[in-house]
């Protein structure tokens, strides 16, 4: 018997173009190229984007911005301007409607002005400015945020500033304009920027350039604070079989609480990170943070039910390191803080299976069985398969898992199917109770 999906498709096939346009959504933008330049007075951010679809199976007539934020000030598609009637504001984005319907098999650009100013996904200080998890803040995103696509950047910024940008840096131009290149299908939620008038040191180790910024702390300090850094690289290279993603990493040090993984960088707040000065031990943002690069950036969750394989492995891979750095006592505490957490929220009543769907009454409800029984599964698990096996295990995951990429993020069954080719047998037991 035909599949439901091939009979939906032979039904579509015979329906006229127009209704087509009408009846269906059109795929998400595969490329973003973007102009920034952020005021840092009045602390807005001005931008031209041009988006690019890929050529779509049915005639478009209209585009769905995922922005509802942004202040959208035109928009031109092939050389003609969209009239206010056309860019309509709704409550979850905006709606453009096209001149006239783009045809079958036709890639599709659109030119956009907008401005966006400080909110969950863009932070402002004085003299700097940095992206946060809500990219579609600043981003006038074209599909959810768990789409795919790749991303020039150039940011123009005053004279002496420095930036950092999803992707490797490109020549500069002239105007003060500093130019960026992810060219690896990325999730927009993990696409963004830095730039203020940083301090800066920079390393080598091996084949990656560490690259350090920060507001208030010279080159001296930064490589102080982020001393662990090549260590935590070799490590987490090790376990996960693969090298870093990226053959740079930035990390920017900002005033705050932010503790945020961006592809190629990360954001990291003084708060997080000054403990480190009285307690050297107190390492853990610098590691979960860089462990983002593979599982996280690299290895995305498929969907956000399954975002716990973004956050448990990335915070089992802490605690691991602090083993390995710091011994058993340093792990336990790590395992002893997840099961305090986890316990808050069975107290609660809102012990959930680890990829459960539905929604979370809040944040810490949510961080208790993403991060914290995420971590003490991968616990069960190496339990489960003993060392060799469990290690040899996630390399399996994570190499299978990159190669999925873009096609498609990661789900569950992949992370079972990895653990069970290593240990030779079946684990749907441990996963029916901690996971399903």
């Amino acid at each position: 018997m035909p599949s439901f999906s091939l009979i939906l498709l032979a039904t579509l096939a015979l329906l006229p173009p127009s209704l087509l346009a009408a009846t269906l959504p059109e795929a998400p933008a595969e490329h973003y190229e973007l102009q920034l330049r952020p005021d840092f007075d009045a602390q807005t951010l001005h931008g031209q984007a041009r988006l690019r679809w890929p050529a779509s199976r049915v005639a478009v007539d209209q585009l769905w911005l995922n922005a509802p934020h942004l202040q959208l000030l035109g928009a031109r598609l092939a050389g003609q301007d969209l009239t206010p009637a056309q860019i309509v504001r709704e409550a979850e984005g905006w709606r453009l409607t096209l001149p006239q319907a783009q045809p079958v098999g036709q890639s599709i650009t659109l030119e956009l002005s907008y401005r966006a100013g400080p909110g969950n996904g863009l932070v402002f200080g004085t003299q700097h400015v940095y992206t946060a998890y809500a990219s579609c803040d600043w981003l006038p995103c074209a599909g959810p945020e768990l789409s795919r696509a790749t991303l020039t950047t150039t940011l123009t910024l005053p004279h002496g500033y420095r930036s950092v940008a999803s992707g490797l840096p490109l020549p500069e131009q002239a105007d003060q304009r500093q130019r960026w290149a992810e060219r690896r299908p990325y999730p927009l939620y993990t696409l963004g920027f830095a730039a203020g008038a940083f301090h800066e040191a920079e390393q080598a180790v091996g084949a990656s350039r560490l690259r350090y910024l920060g507001v208030r702390d010279e080159a001296a300090d930064l490589l102080a604070r982020f001393a662990p850094t090549p260590a935590m690289l070799a490590f987490l290279s090790s376990k996960a079989g693969l090298p870093l993603p990226q053959p740079r990493y930035t990390q920017v040090l900002v005033p705050g609480g932010a503790a945020q993984e961006v592809s190629g960088h990360a954001v990291i707040g003084k708060a997080m990170l000054d403990p480190i000065l009285e307690d050297a031990q107190e390492d853990w943002v610098i590691v979960h943070e860089l462990a983002h690069q593979w599982w996280g950036n690299w290895l995305t969750c498929d969907s956000w039910a399954e975002f716990w394989l973004n956050e448990g492995i990335t915070s089992f891979m802490t605690a691991a390191w602090k083993q390995h750095r710091w011994g058993e006592a340093a792990y336990q505490r790590e395992l002893q803080l997840a099961e305090k957490r986890w316990q808050r929220a069975r107290d609660a009543g809102w012990d959930r299976p680890l990829s459960w769907p539905g929604d979370y009454p809040n944040l810490g409800m949510k961080r208790a069985i993403h991060y914290s029984k995420g971590l003490l599964f991968m616990v069960a698990l190496r339990s489960e398969l003993g060392e060799a096996a469990f290690w040899d295990g996630l390399k399996r995951y994570t190499r299978a898992g990159a190669a999925l990429a873009p096609a498609r993020g990661v789900r569950a069954g992949d992370l079972r199917r990895a653990m069970e080719l290593a240990a030779g047998r079946s684990l749907q037991g441990l996963f029916d109770r901690w996971v399903d």
